[in-house]
């Protein structure tokens, strides 16, 4: 009697199985189609990791701009592209080849279709002309060539230091204007 029963469950399990098989090699209705293109719709997102990244912009045949950092991820969704930026990250600016800028941050994000540049923690930004920038927060406008933050800033020149709270300028730090000084301007 239980051998009958064991054909009898292996038999129900076989037409299982194929019936599963046969209905899986159906076409699927248009209803099933267009859900099934919604859900994948909604998760085609392009993405891309690069790691200890070093990376030279040209413009024109004119070096404006070496990237250094050790992880850059890119994001495309719904045609807007991102990169982030993390691990130190190293930006060098080029003026007609030569050296003009050097921003140092913890993080960075860079949209490509804006043109701008977000840096985030120990932003510290270097001139040639002696001058640095420290701040948590700047924002770069490429295409513009100026910088922003609506946080805390402090400026030292080999003359002077000034602390504020909103700052715009150009990248060089040759002109900047300040909203709120904080500080002190100590002049030698």
């Amino acid at each position: 009697m239980q051998e009958t029963v064991i054909l009898v469950r292996s038999n129900f399990i076989l037409i299982f199985v194929f019936s599963l098989t046969c209905l899986s090699c159906s076409e699927l209705s248009e209803y099933d189609n267009q859900r099934i293109r919604e859900a994948l719709g909604d998760s085609l997102i392009e993405s891309s990791t690069t790691k200890m990244l070093s990376m030279d912009i040209i413009e024109d045949g004119t070096l404006k701009l070496k990237l250094e950092s050790t992880i850059a991820h890119t994001v495309k969704k719904d045609g807007i592209k991102m990169t982030y930026f993390s691990g130190p990250v190293k930006i060098q600016i080029f003026e007609a080849d030569t050296l003009d800028t050097q921003v140092f941050s913890d993080s960075a994000s860079y949209s490509p279709s804006e043109s701008t540049f977000e840096l985030f923690g120990n932003v510290l930004v270097q001139t040639q002309t002696r001058k640095r920038l420290r701040s948590d927060y700047l924002k770069w406008y490429r295409r513009e060539n100026e910088v922003s933050t609506p946080g805390n800033v402090i400026i030292v020149t080999p003359s002077d230091s000034i602390n504020a709270v909103g700052f715009i300028g150009d990248t060089d730090l040759s002109n900047y204007t300040l909203n709120e000084v904080t500080g002190e301007t100590v002049i030698n």
